[in-house]
């Protein structure tokens, strides 16, 4: 899944993903960080992957990771893709 019509920004993640955004730029790239659920009243769970021979190998990865701690909460979010490589392309930034 890719989200290419979103708008690309080198700007920080959003604050909530502060912690989770130091361990993804660690990963070996290629990779990607999704998430599920609200970022503004803390109710979303994240999947990241890096290593990758491909970025879409990356995104799915991330994706199969998100969906599974989707499920385990019971959440009704879809996982998005938040970032790839270093540009966050979440919809609305």
């Amino acid at each position: 899944m890719v989200l290419s019509a979103c708008a690309r920004s080198p700007s920080p993640p959003h604050r909530e993903l502060a912690p989770i955004w130091r361990d993804y730029r660690a990963l070996p790239a290629e990779r990607a960080l999704v998430v599920a659920g609200e970022l503004r009243d803390d109710s979303w769970v994240a999947g990241a992957s890096g290593g990758h021979a491909l970025r879409s190998e990356a995104e799915a990865e991330a994706l199969r990771e998100c969906r599974k701690r989707r499920a385990q909460r019971r959440m009704q979010a879809p996982c998005l893709v938040y970032a790839v490589g270093d540009e966050v392309v979440w919809p609305g930034r």
